[in-house]
C-alpha cells in the first residue's frame, strides 16, 4: 500500500534517523540532508540490514546512494 501524502517532520540537526520493523514492512525516517558516508548514515544502514532490509531499494533514499 502507497501513502499519497507524505509525513513532513523536522526534528532538529541532532536527529540522524532511525528505522523500525511494521507489520507491512520498514519504515525509515532518515532526514534528506543526511551524508550516506557519514557515521550516522552507516549506522542506519546497519539498523537497516539488522531489520532485514537492503539499503537501496528504495526510491530517493540518502542511504542508498552509495556505490
Amino acid at each position: 500500500m502507497l501513502q499519497e501524502d507524505a509525513l513532513i517532520v523536522d526534528y532538529g540537526p541532532d536527529f540522524h534517523g532511525t528505522a523500525l520493523k511494521t507489520d507491512s514492512g520498514i519504515v525509515c525516517v532518515i532526514p534528506r540532508q543526511l551524508n550516506p558516508h557519514s557515521e550516522a548514515g552507516n549506522a542506519l544502514r546497519e539498523l537497516v540490514q539488522g531489520l532485514g532490509g537492503t539499503c537501496g531499494q528504495c526510491h530517493g533514499c540518502p542511504l542508498g546512494s552509495l556505490p
